[in-house]
């Protein structure tokens, strides 16, 4: 196995798009899911890397290992490490069909696919504490600007989030979330650590120019952010949302992977 380098971070398709349908009634807050049905494909080579929710289940598109540790455990690239070289670079499709009824939760998600990782990519991990270069977030000058979830939001329980070069629309995130979604979906060299301790669960539109190459297969002159003269990210956070990413080092929680194998097809 090798390290996988700090510097690896997540090339993002054009559009993304979770948008949990509300329709389905939520499942019960305290129900432990589990996966009842999950499929797991090769990646076609042109297929854009998305994260959806359809209903009740999960569907991935294009997502290595590495993208579905990032979304299982909540952590950047760099926090995840001695993985062999095909947990990034090999993309797969994956269709996930909870054991319960309900729409889960964005934990119950989580805690689906980490169930899904054990079993069916044989995944094995220990924690261990390095101090790495991190962004906190924190409250800028000023105070917060961000809007409460709004009640069509708060009735779906999943955190949601569109994303292309240039904008991030959230909907019902907390903060940890937020950052959570920063990483996913945004070029970051680096983890995003909340410090604001803000409570509760928020709307978030982000509007900026991407640093290319910010996006995968995008140019300045193709960003309609980039044409609106929008401001950087780092200054997008802090105008638009009343917040802001300092750079630090600090110690963080880092996954040693174990034990992986490729999963076989289904």
């Amino acid at each position: 196995m090798r390290f996988l380098k700090a510097a690896i971070v997540l090339l993002l398709a054009q559009t993304v798009w979770s948008q949990p349908n509300a329709a389905v009634p939520p499942m019960a807050a305290d129900a432990d899911p589990t996966f009842e049905v999950a499929t797991i494909k090769p990646s076609q080579p042109d297929e854009q890397r998305a994260v959806m929710v359809v209903g009740r289940r999960l569907v991935t598109r294009a997502n290595s290992l590495v993208d579905l540790m990032m979304f299982a455990y909540g952590v950047h690239p760099a926090q995840i490490v001695d993985g062999p070289e095909w947990t990034n670079a090999e993309k797969f499709d994956v269709v996930i069909e909870p054991d319960l009824r309900g729409r889960p939760s964005t934990a119950q998600m989580r805690s689906i696919m980490q169930k899904l990782l054990a079993d069916r990519f044989k995944l094995a991990f220990h924690h261990a504490q390095r101090n790495l270069p991190v962004y906190r977030l924190v409250i800028a000058k000023g105070g917060p600007k961000i809007t409460p979830a709004s009640q069509e939001h708060r009735a779906t329980n999943t955190a949601s989030a569109g994303f292309s070069p240039g904008m991030l629309v959230v909907g019902n995130a907390t903060m940890g979330e937020f950052t959570s979604l920063l990483q996913r979906y945004i070029r970051m060299d680096r983890p995003v650590v909340d410090h604001t301790g803000i409570e509760g669960k928020y709307d978030f539109k982000l509007d900026w120019t991407p640093d290319f190459p910010q996006a995968e297969g995008n140019s300045p002159a193709m960003s309609p952010a980039a044409q609106r003269d929008a401001p950087s990210l780092f200054t997008a956070i802090q105008e638009q949302l009343g917040l802001k990413l300092e750079a630090a080092r600090e110690p963080a929680d880092v996954l040693v992977v174990d034990r992986v194998e490729k999963p076989s097809e289904n």
